[in-house]
């Protein structure tokens, strides 16, 4: 166990943080980072720059100060910090936009909830991290506007809204993916639970409580697949899964999440009801989601039974913390095994020893890991590759290896 919790340490702070705390991907003339660095290392400084982007970093380097202490990740944190005050937070409307220009000129003021869940945050670890009032008021400030308008229901935000937070349809995140979506389609607001969790073990924040156990329970409760053992990320008014789609990525993602958030509020019925359908989502996974090399695949077609030789890397990462769960919450040795597994791929395919950082997708086969097309391109740096996943996967797999040998008694 100790193994696994120094090997997440090391890939955080000899790999991961190097790369995105490096001076290179800097733009000090107009600010924040560049909006794209190729996998050869060419900075592209008119590319625009995101919203999510600039959030992830904020939260990664806030987390990573917390836990790791160093001036660097500190120093990082406060340029981040600035730059979204500057260039992105809405003073007039509060909130943030989702991209500007390189010299910080507002390209998209929508404000999607996946982006602004960001903004939430970063914000909020950044206030646990350092203290700074300004920043919990605009984190504040985000969260009772999306509450009081962008929220449909308990549990249920609308996707996407106008700079005004007025309602808008379909499903636009700023990164030229906009998706035209059924009039009473629901998406799951994942992210925000995320930083409603994140925001609560910063404030203690009652209605922040309230709001990410509405969440939670949404998800159980109404999102549950029991056929498929996953859960739906995207349903129909009636309920029903959107499309034919099984995100493993996702279901990793959540599985720990429900998790966490449960034990944070301390609450026995939600502890109770997250335990029983997340040990049968990771008992799905651990027996059939990972090939021959030990790579999870990132999901299948639940009609034709379909997976993809290429593997991406956020859903490694997010394998690693759901397999460690698995043997928290279950003690079985396969829950243990698939973890190891997955980080020796990781270790030895998705770990780039030249640059620094991950590659962003390895397609699997008979002869090992090859660096591939596939989610985000092959950049180091843009609109969607960034180091949230790989960055939050090490910082969970030492927190709760850590939480593990304490009850033990081995720490």
């Amino acid at each position: 166990m100790q193994r696994i919790s120094t090997w997440a340490h090391l890939n955080l702070v000899g790999c991961i943080l190097p790369w995105w705390c490096s001076e290179y991907i800097m733009d000090r003339e107009n600010g924040g980072y560049y909006g794209v660095v190729t996998l050869e290392g060419e900075r592209r400084p008119a590319e625009p720059k995101g919203l999510t982007l600039l959030g992830r970093m904020l939260y990664v380097f806030s987390a990573a100060y917390r836990k790791c202490r160093g001036q660097l990740y500190l120093d990082r944190a406060k340029y981040a910090y600035d730059e979204l005050k500057t260039h992105f937070y809405d003073s007039e409307y509060g909130g943030a936009y989702t991209t500007v220009a390189a010299d910080g000129t507002v390209l998209s003021d929508i404000k999607p909830n996946y982006c602004e869940a960001f903004f939430i945050m970063g914000l909020a670890e950044y206030y646990h991290a350092t203290g700074e009032k300004e920043a919990l008021e605009m984190c504040m400030e985000a969260f009772e506007l999306m509450e009081t308008k962008g929220k449909m229901a308990p549990g249920i935000y609308y996707a996407t809204l106008c700079r005004d937070w007025t309602p808008k349809p379909g499903f636009d995140n700023g990164r030229n993916v906009s998706v035209k979506l059924p009039d009473d389609a629901v998406m799951y607001a994942h992210h925000l639970c995320q930083a409603y969790l994140r925001l609560y073990q910063a404030t203690h924040d009652r209605r922040t409580a309230d709001s990410l156990k509405d969440l939670i329970e949404f998800l159980l409760y109404k999102l549950y697949d029991e056929q498929n053992h996953s859960f739906m990320t995207l349903v129909t008014k009636d309920g029903k899964r959107f499309g034919h789609s099984q995100s493993y990525g996702h279901d990793c993602e959540l599985s720990y999440l429900v998790i966490n958030a449960a034990d944070e509020l301390e609450d026995e019925a939600l502890r109770g009801k997250a335990y029983e359908v997340v040990k049968e989502v990771l008992g799905d996974i651990v027996d059939k989601a990972f090939d021959p090399n030990g790579c999870m695949y990132n999901g299948i077609d639940l009609v034709t039974g379909q997976t993809s030789p290429v593997h991406v890397w956020w859903a490694a990462a997010e394998a690693v913390s759901a397999m460690l769960c698995g043997y928290d919450l279950t003690g079985e040795e396969k829950y243990l095994t698939a973890c190891e597994r997955q980080i020796a791929f990781i270790d030895k395919w998705f770990v780039n020893r030249e640059t620094g950082d991950w590659y962003n997708n390895i397609l699997s086969d008979g002869t090992g890991g090859h660096v591939s097309d596939g989610q985000h391109g092959f950049d180091k740096l843009n609109l969607g590759k960034c180091p949230f996943h790989n960055g939050q996967m090490c910082l969970e797999t030492m927190r709760r290896v850590e939480s593990m040998l304490q009850k033990k008694g081995e720490v």
